[in-house]
């Protein structure tokens, strides 16, 4: 399985976001916050997650009695590798196969639905994208976790230089 195939589920892509936001966490505190998944569908798409080396086990320990794994992503599976092509084709891949699947539903609209396929140019310094970058990275994290009975939906950012 690639890592399209792997993150093609929203189930896994929340476990993803989860683990991004907070570095590290048991299956249990992934449960808790994500607590519109039932638990043993999010334990499937977790072990899942473990055999495709998605994520790795960083320690276990004992618990009354079970053992409680502290979970993180795989950097290496998940890093930029040498082949920045091959990386950037299965992200878009990835975005792809979501909006298929999206306009296959019959009850698509994409006014209610806030669908939104943008690009702006930045003339920013290093520091000032830095800073950029930041902010927006401030601004997801405040509204990733909130659960408000709302739709899920997917937000990516590109970015890359125009000219080289």
């Amino acid at each position: 399985m690639n890592i399209t195939e792997i993150l093609s589920n929203p189930i896994r892509i929340q476990v993803m976001q989860y683990l991004q936001i907070y570095g590290e966490a048991t299956t249990k505190q992934i449960a808790e916050a994500l607590s519109d998944i039932s638990t043993p569908t999010l334990y499937r798409h977790i072990n899942i997650m473990l055999e495709q080396e998605a994520l790795l086990v960083k320690e276990e320990r004992k618990v009354r009695g079970s053992t409680e794994r502290l979970l993180v992503i795989n950097e290496e599976k998940f890093g930029m590798s040498e082949n920045l092509s091959q990386d950037a084709y299965q992200f878009l891949m990835g975005l792809y196969m979501n909006f298929q699947k999206y306009c296959e539903n019959d009850t698509v609209n994409p006014k209610d639905d806030r669908l939104s396929l943008r690009t702006c140019i930045l003339r920013l310094s290093d520091s000032r994208y830095d800073e950029l970058m930041d902010e927006i990275g401030k601004v997801i994290e405040k509204y990733q976790m909130m659960n408000e009975g709302g739709k899920e939906r997917n937000l990516s950012i590109i970015s890359a230089p125009i000219d080289v």
